[in-house]
């Protein structure tokens, strides 16, 4: 019986992935890391995958052995097939003789590559004449005005590609500057990320004047540049001319209400402006008026982020009556805005009417009692919202049993988030006895509120007993200790729960080894037990669950293993079959130590991720 890819035939393995390739093609972690060995190298990848991944945690045989020539040295030579590459992954390494050599690639994703800087002349000239390439992300590389430069300049000749990400490079004034003498010649970019990169009204007024002659560009990332309204005035000038945006995201520039009203009166005629990001800017209630009214007018925005924008009741009423007729928008970010009770009133009400919003941020949005209540009722009404999170809302333990009740009503929502808002057993018991008879809510987060296993173990006997849809439970950073762990355990059994997060609960050696005796009778795929204070007596149900459960990710690091408990963990991995990422690091092995159980994690067949990097 075959128990591994590996073992599968050359000619069906290729047949396999040359099939998973065509028609999914992020799928390309089935043979990504430790899968990846001389077979695959010489035999498969070429032929049947169309993508090509070099990062910095590789399996004791790699896909790459670095050398003058790089990757492609490492392919037999007196091959007649051309290699048919389409996308390249790159975390480590020079990427400019490979763009040379693989004369098919569409996409190369370079974001957090800092060997990129120090190649990027030699890689805009080959972008000069490069014609298949599509799309290119530079994110985070640090080019600076230099490697921008050069970046815009190969965009003057280059007229294939469409899609480019520059985003966090510290382009600056000049930078930016360079990339607007580019847009005035190119016509083939659509796609333009230039957030975080200190650009000013001296580096991006030119692109914005840029914009009256480039026509091509209908995705526009400005986020965190220091725009102000000093900026967002030109910019609603060129809207004026140009409409054609499908996405202009301006998010966390310092744009106040007189910008945002600009803004505003030009987008409410736009026909295809799908997002409105606009967080972390200060509208104010004026501005936030204007944007209403953007909303109350345009049907075909989808995405509406105005966070963080000193939103008070004022304009939250005014969005309110726009959310009662518009029926487009799918997700609403309203968190970090101060509107208090009057105003998640206003907002509760038009949820009772809105038919659209599938996703809803209130969370850091203070109210109280009363605003809670009116949610609450909205809830037991509105049949479209799936994620709602209220993270940090001070919501009061008799908020939070209105809240939790109207959830027996509710049939839509599958993720909830009540993260930080230190509930009291009797909100949690509420919550369970919900659990008993709601099928719909799949994912729970109760992260940071200060819950003890008095309250929780309600929540797992519902789990146990009447509730089979819950799948994802987070409880990091709450007060389980040891006893919790071991009550979760005597529940975990019976539980349909594939995911659970038990990170910084003080489980102690003691609740760990409880929960992870139980991990081979459990439904658990995951399992994060990190920052625990777990020491190296729980090795032996450590060992225990690594080889006898279907466990597929689990995360015990920061924590206090040593070196006893390394001897035994590596026969257990060598054991296991099923795992697929391992998290260990930050505990207490010495040098030698973690050198050999990285030497076993890589050698496991089934390990794709994993988190220690050799000691040195």
């Amino acid at each position: 019986m075959i128990t591994n890819v590996n073992e599968l035939p050359t000619p069906v393995l290729i047949k396999l992935f040359g099939f998973v390739n065509k028609i999914n093609s992020s799928s390309y972690w089935f043979v990504n890391y430790t899968l990846v060995c001389k077979l695959w190298t010489t035999q498969i990848l070429p032929i049947a995958w169309n993508e090509m991944t070099i990062a910095t945690s590789q399996p004791a045989e790699p896909l790459i052995e670095y050398s003058e020539d790089g990757i492609l040295s490492q392919f037999p030579s007196a091959t007649s097939e051309p290699y048919k590459f389409n996308k390249l992954v790159m975390r480590v390494g020079k990427v400019s003789e490979y763009i040379d050599k693989i004369k098919s690639l569409t996409t190369i994703d370079l974001r957090n590559n800092s060997a990129t800087n120090y190649v990027i002349d030699r890689l805009a000239d080959a972008l000069k004449t490069n014609k298949t390439l599509t799309y290119l992300n530079l994110y985070n590389n640090r080019l600076m005005q230099k490697g921008g430069t050069s970046i815009a300049n190969a965009l003057k000749k280059n007229q294939s590609i469409t899609h480019l990400d520059l985003g966090l490079n510290l382009l600056g004034a000049n930078g930016g500057n360079a990339i607007a003498d580019a847009l005035k010649v190119n016509n083939t970019l659509v796609h333009l990320d230039l957030s975080s990169n200190q650009l000013g009204l001296r580096g991006a007024g030119p692109v914005v004047e840029a914009l009256k002659i480039n026509k091509s560009i209908k995705y526009l990332i400005l986020n965190s540049n220091q725009l102000r309204d000093e900026c967002s005035l030109p910019l609603a000038d060129i809207l004026r001319s140009n409409i054609g945006f499908i996405e202009l995201a301006l998010n966390d520039n310092e744009i106040g209400s007189k910008g945002g009203i600009a803004l505003a009166k030009m987008l409410k005629s736009s026909k295809v402006l799908t997002k409105l990001e606009f967080g972390k800017n200060e509208l104010g209630d004026e501005g936030g008026l204007a944007m209403a009214d953007v909303l109350k007018n345009n049907k075909v925005i989808k995405v509406v982020r105005l966070n963080w924008n000193k939103l008070g009741v004022k304009a939250i009423k005014a969005l309110s009556e726009s959310f009662k007729t518009n029926n487009t928008i799918v997700q609403l970010d309203l968190s970090f805005n101060n509107f208090g009770d009057e105003g998640l009133v206003c907002l509760s009400e038009s949820f009772k009417q809105n038919k659209s919003i599938l996703s809803l941020d209130l969370s850091r949005v203070a109210s109280g009692l009363l605003g809670h209540k009116a949610l609450a009722d909205s809830l037991r009404i509105n049949n479209t919202i799936q994620t709602l999170d209220l993270t940090n809302c001070k919501i009061t333990n008799e908020g939070g049993v209105e809240l939790v009740k109207s959830l027996v009503d509710n049939k839509s929502i599958s993720t909830l988030i009540l993260n930080n808002n230190s509930f009291s057993k009797d909100t949690v018991s509420e919550l369970a006895k919900t659990l008993e008879t709601n099928s719909t809510i799949t994912s729970l987060s109760l992260v940071h509120n200060q819950l003890t296993i008095d309250g929780v173990e309600d929540l797992f006997k519902s789990l146990s007993s009447t509730n089979k849809s819950l799948q994802t439970l987070d409880l990091t950073n709450n007060l389980l200790g040891s006893d919790g762990g071991s009550v979760i355990s005597q529940h975990l059994t019976k539980s349909n729960l594939s995911e659970l997060i038990l990170t910084n609960n003080q489980l102690l050696s003691q609740g760990a080894s409880s929960i992870l005796n139980a991990l081979p009778q459990s439904n658990l795929q995951t399992l994060d037990i990190s920052n625990n204070s777990i020491e190296p007596d729980v090795s032996t149900s450590l060992c225990s669950a690594i080889s006898n459960s279907q466990i597929l990710k689990l995360n015990i690091s920061t924590n206090k293993l040593d070196d006893t408990v390394i001897p035994p963990l590596i026969q257990a991995i060598q054991n296991n079959q099923s795992l697929i990422s391992i998290q260990i690091s930050a505990n207490q092995f010495s040098k030698e130590s973690n050198n050999k159980l990285l030497y076993s994690i890589q050698q496991n067949k089934s390990i794709y991720y994993y988190d220690l990097v050799e000691e040195i």
